[in-house]
């Protein structure tokens, strides 16, 4: 599935909702059944999905996803 960009940064802005330590995107790259979106803090793998909703209808995806991607979230290790 090419996803748009844009889909990635409203995802992002639901998640920095919650936690602000996100980050802001970066880049991204596929990955197993989703992508893997580096941030300017760290990496987040999201599911094709999550992506399909996010893209097909936003309102459909719930506080427990959202909650659940924020779990994915790894922080990018200190230089």
């Amino acid at each position: 599935m090419q996803i748009s960009v844009y889909v990635v940064y409203e995802l992002l802005i639901r998640l920095q909702e919650l936690n602000p330590a996100v980050g802001e995107y970066v880049s991204n790259k596929r990955s197993g059944d989703g992508i893997l979106v580096r941030t300017s803090s760290g990496t987040i793998d999201i599911p094709e999905s999550i992506l399909s909703a996010q893209f097909n209808n936003p309102s459909s995806i719930g506080q427990n996803e959202i909650l659940s991607l924020l779990d994915r979230f790894k922080l990018a290790a200190s230089e």
